[in-house]
């Protein structure tokens, strides 16, 4: 299918209460949107890096053994989850890999979408050649298509951290998600990496534009 070029149409800045609505109805209609990210270059001036969302997962709440808050864990780290969709919960993994979830749902329900792959649009492609986000060589086309294929991948080019923990999902947080009309066509598939999760592991919550290269696993 033919991506819309961020000239051709005017995008739409996703609201908070955009995320209160079913998680795996979120996780689906994320996939085509553009996760935006404000930085602040080298010399000095801000700019943004557009990446469209390739693969998400669904984590929906207490019910969900690969949910944090499976059972009712409800800790300091999981508490932003119980709040209304619209917010970030960031964590981290094996100490090194920054997770980025957009917490969804209503409120008192701990659910979130996991960020799992995407791409950089043109536009920021263009930023990434003026070296914003520096690279030691360029990259062949198919490197090129995989560099956000993974969450942690994906935080490590957008320079997500924790600080981004319980912040709305909006400009001001410095990270938001814009709907320019673009609607891909979307696969289901079982998670990633929870084998502990029982039959949970067996769920269909992975949502992936159809046989994408930028895909983290098919």
């Amino acid at each position: 299918m033919r991506v819309p070029k961020q000239s051709d149409i005017q995008s739409i800045i996703l609201k908070p209460v955009w995320f209160s609505r079913p998680t795996c109805v979120v996780a689906a209609d994320l996939i085509g949107k553009v996760l935006c990210r404000q930085l602040t270059d080298s010399d000095g001036k801000q700019k943004i890096l557009r990446m469209r969302i390739s693969e998400t997962e669904a984590y929906i709440g207490e019910g969900d053994a690969a949910c944090h808050a499976h059972a009712g864990t409800r800790t300091v780290r999981t508490e932003i989850m119980y709040s209304q969709g619209g917010v970030f919960y960031v964590y981290l993994t094996y100490g090194i890999h920054h997770m980025l979830n957009l917490v969804s749902g209503p409120a008192e329900s701990p659910e979130a979408v996991l960020i799992r792959a995407g791409f950089f649009t043109e536009n920021s492609e263009r930023l990434l050649d003026e070296q914003l986000l520096s690279a030691d060589k360029p990259l062949s086309p198919l490197k090129e298509i995989k560099q956000l294929a993974g969450p942690g991948k994906l935080t490590k080019h957008l320079q997500i951290n924790r600080d981004l923990y319980g912040e709305p999902i909006t400009p001001a947080s410095e990270v938001w998600i814009e709907d320019d009309g673009c609607q891909p066509p979307i696969s289901l598939r079982p998670r990633i990496g929870i084998d502990y999760a029982g039959e949970a592991k067996d769920w269909l919550l992975r949502y992936i534009w159809t046989d994408h290269p930028s895909l983290s696993k098919k």
